[in-house]
């Protein structure tokens, strides 16, 4: 019997010291700025900041006042900047790492940039071509179009003029198109040539060589520049097939 005693006590003191470890205190600052504590939150605690404090009194946990709608605008804009920065770091780093991992000296990037634009300067040349095929043709349509002037264009002439209407059109964007990725692309490897110059610490080992330009002027649809030199060549010749029969003149 004395011993069914003695466990029960036990389990009561046990079951109490259980319970006033568990205990729990709420604490804030009220409205007026007195401190305000309860074993539950008091309602002057509500929608404010306040500590919960263990049976000894120690703060265990604090939690902070609801944020005001522009409160929370706010924080949600600082932590949208701030993901935005460290996304902008990580490239930065990558692409450094990524130059660095390219070239292995200022001349290779000169190198790369000069191949590049050799080669844009190579199609830029072949739709030049093109574009003085398509103005040669386009003389000779005109000449056409003159012999049926005052009456109706047949429709073969027709479809002969808007066919070079397009490909003059098509040879003139992408002569347009070649030079305006030329720009873009000396633009990327002067940025790089910097770049990388900041990343290694290094002097630039040279000025940066001049390359030949891409010409910057597109002519206008219907004008045909690229081919009027021909016509002017003509004319030249002329002169130089002149003397020559007058030579046999002047020997009779």
């Amino acid at each position: 019997m004395r011993l069914i005693s003695t466990l029960l006590f036990a389990s009561t003191t046990l079951l109490a010291m259980g319970a006033s470890a568990q205990m729990r205190i709420f604490c804030c600052d009220d409205a007026s700025g007195r401190k305000v504590c309860g074993d539950f939150l008091p309602e002057a605690c509500q929608g404010r900041a306040y500590e919960e404090r263990d049976n000894r009194g120690f703060v265990s946990k604090t939690v902070e006042a609801p944020l005001t709608p522009e409160q929370q605008a706010r924080r949600e804009a600082e932590a949208l900047k701030k993901e935005a920065d460290a996304k902008k770091a990580a490239e930065e780093r990558r692409r450094s790492l990524a130059l660095l991992s390219t070239y292995s000296s200022e001349k290779d990037i000169i190198s790369a940039r000069d191949r590049a634009l050799a080669e844009l300067e190579k199609n830029r040349k072949e739709s030049q071509l093109r574009l003085d095929e398509a103005n040669k043709r386009k003389k000779k349509i005109d000449g056409d179009k003159e012999f049926y002037k005052g009456k109706p264009l047949p429709e073969d002439v027709k479809a002969q003029v808007r066919d070079n209407e397009k490909e003059i059109a098509a040879q003139q964007s992408a002569i347009a198109t070649k030079v305006k990725e030329a720009e873009e692309v000396r633009a990327k490897f002067a940025e790089e040539r910097k770049r990388y110059l900041e990343l290694t610490g290094k002097k630039g080992a040279e000025p940066e060589p001049a390359t030949p330009a891409i010409p910057r002027t597109v002519i206008p649809a219907g004008v045909a520049a690229p081919a009027a030199a021909a016509p002017a060549a003509a004319p030249a010749a002329a002169p130089a097939d002149k003397p020559a029969g007058d030579k046999p003149a002047g020997k009779s």
